[in-house]
């Protein structure tokens, strides 16, 4: 089995010192190869430990067998490693964002918004700009939408209806699950639509649709695109289909 094959099955078990080690490694397999550990610790800043434990995460004995394999392939892995950059990986990201999303799924989405008399948007930090985006596109297109500020979201129970919908952005932040449960159990409960990367996002429960883009877990990918660059393709893909429900 390749190193990047070794790597891209290991993704899901690593901490984020695996993964800048993972980077490292692709980035500069040569250097792997010839120095010491204690020489890489000096020039990466990672500890001894770290690099014998990233070398038996992803299926070595131990750095030795690890530093050998590279040495001993690591033309082939120089190849590889300049195949995989985070132009290509986040190219391979939109590609996969393409291929979830249908133009029948986007569709049935633009008719649940459709169907809403009044529809908020909301994102937290990172989020924040995707959902201001979605407003954005919202208000461009001539739908009733409304930007509202996370601090500003427990107001929502004592003003929106059921007939309105709350858009929540949040790529993996459990920031808003307080705040969903108290509005999904006010009377006047709007429908909630999650936009989020995690799968098992702690606030779904509390959601009536949860949209769940990919990351680089879904592509199984060794470096780490912007989740806020599948937030912003999603968003130009919807837009195309709320440019034709005008």
């Amino acid at each position: 089995m390749s190193l990047l094959n070794r790597i891209r099955m290991a993704e899901s078990q690593m901490t984020p010192t695996d993964r800048k080690i993972a980077e490292a490694v692709m980035a500069d397999s040569e250097l792997f190869a010839r120095l010491e550990t204690s020489e890489i610790s000096e020039q990466y800043g990672f500890s001894q430990p770290a690099l014998t434990r990233f070398a038996k995460k992803i299926g070595y004995s131990g750095y030795a067998e690890f530093r050998y394999d590279i040495a001993r392939n690591k033309n082939t892995l120089t190849e590889q490693s300049q195949n995989i950059t985070l132009s290509s990986e986040t190219a391979r990201l939109l590609e996969k964002t393409e291929e979830l999303f249908s133009a029948d799924t986007l569709e049935q989405i633009v008719k649940e918004i459709g169907e809403a008399r009044h529809i908020f948007v909301s994102g937290y930090h990172r989020s924040r700009a995707s959902a201001q985006l979605m407003n954005t596109a919202l208000l461009n297109y001539r739908y009733s939408s409304e930007m509202i500020p996370y601090d500003e979201v427990f107001k929502l129970d004592s003003y929106c209806r059921k007939e309105d919908l709350f858009i929540v952005f949040s790529v993996r932040s459990r920031i808003f699950v307080p705040l969903l449960k108290k509005l999904s159990e006010c009377e006047n409960r709007p429908k909630i639509m999650l936009i989020t990367c995690a799968p098992k996002h702690e606030a779904a429960k509390y959601c009536d649709r949860v949209i769940v883009l990919p990351d680089r877990k879904t592509i199984q990918s060794p470096l780490e695109p912007d989740p806020a660059i599948t937030t912003i393709f999603f968003i130009n893909l919807l837009s195309m289909h709320l440019k034709t429900q005008m």
